[in-house]
């Protein structure tokens, strides 16, 4: 890549799964001297950061059709002209795409005048927007090393999937018995409403272990009253969120990790060995947080219970048989060994510095 003209667009979707992997990798861009700036749907998290962000009109493709099909194809030629036009303004050496329909007309946009592209996989099961992106992409990045099989081969580059430098700057400890344990749960950005009733419910049967464990919950806005007032009702410690920006302060602490099976939370888990009962979303497309889930459960490191059989007898059980051996957690954590999986910013980095 021209050292010179240092410049690099990546194109976000609207869910932190797409959005956090950009910004890891544009915080290590901007250190070694990128201009980094972002096209996608408006972001907190992007605003936050700081960065220069232009939107795009993009929506997501509807699963029947309808007239929302009509719309869907209208917004996305309106995003390949702004696209076209952005890449024109800014001239930037390089697009990345980090998935979802907002990245494909930049992708495409790319194509169109020639300037270097890459997309990037989060997830086990690539979604609809990336396989079309992957026509007119030069290189494709994938998270998982099986996930080559959808893509042509030529093109594909096992890198991972980058992970925020405050997640991997955590000294988590290793598991240990002293008791209390702690168990973070959380869901999405808007948490989970399922897995919080379910804990809620289950906390009368965790009664006999309420000394040896303490919680960290993340519930999102809607919950957070009931699931506050259900841990103070039934004495257990326990600290409540509605959203943590920083997250890595709890996982820092955490022996054992509740939650969904998003490709972040993966990329996170697997940076930190985190053992984990994990809840895939059952909507997720092509069923992608299963996936997700069943190669960290594979492996060893973590137990999948699916949504319909989240009664609190199941998660509770779950809790009950972990907190009580912590040398089954100890086992999870040492299981990460077996997943083979690059330094994904160094991995990027090597390929985005030289002609892709």
């Amino acid at each position: 890549m021209n050292k010179i003209h240092r410049k690099i667009l990546i194109a976000v979707s609207s869910t932190g799964g797409h959005i956090y992997p950009g910004v890891a990798l544009a915080a290590t861009l901007k250190k070694k001297g990128w201009d980094v700036f972002f096209v996608g749907k408006k972001s907190e998290i992007i605003a936050k950061e700081g960065y220069r962000f232009y939107v795009l009109s993009s929506v997501g493709y509807p699963r029947a059709l309808s007239f929302n099909t009509l719309i869907f194809l209208v917004k996305i030629f309106y995003s390949i002209i702004q696209s076209i036009k952005i890449l024109v303004k800014e001239k930037p050496s390089v697009v990345i795409g980090f998935g979802g329909y907002v990245s494909f007309p930049a992708i495409f946009s790319a194509r169109l005048l020639n300037i270097p592209s890459v997309i990037h996989e989060q997830n086990f099961i690539p979604g609809l927007a990336n396989k079309l992106s992957a026509k007119f992409a030069n290189k494709i990045c994938i998270s998982f090393e099986d996930s080559k099989k959808y893509f042509p081969s030529k093109k594909v580059v096992f890198t991972g999937n980058p992970v925020r430098q405050e997640i991997l700057n955590i000294a988590r400890p290793l598991p240990t018995s002293h008791f209390p344990l702690t168990v973070l749960i959380f869901g999405g950005s808007q948490g989970a409403h399922n897995i919080n009733i379910a804990l809620i419910n289950s906390l009368a049967k965790l009664l006999s272990i309420k000394e040896k464990i303490r919680f960290i919950h993340i519930t999102g806005e809607n919950d957070f009253e009931i699931v506050k007032n259900a841990y103070k009702n039934n004495g257990f410690t326990a600290e409540v969120h509605k959203y943590l920006y920083n997250i890595e302060t709890a996982y820092k602490n955490a022996s054992l990790v509740v939650c969904r099976a998003g490709a972040t939370t993966i990329a996170e888990l697997i940076v930190l060995k985190m053992p984990a009962i994990l809840i895939p979303y059952p909507y997720s497309t092509e069923n992608h947080q299963k996936a997700n889930a069943d190669y960290l459960s594979i492996n060893g490191c973590a137990v999948v219970i699916e949504e319909k059989e989240i009664s609190e007898k199941e998660l509770s059980g779950q809790i009950l048989q972990l907190i009580n051996n912590p040398e089954t957690l100890a086992k999870m954590s040492e299981s990460y060994k077996k997943i083979s999986y690059p330094d994904p910013i160094k991995t990027f980095l090597d390929l985005i510095e030289k002609p892709v």
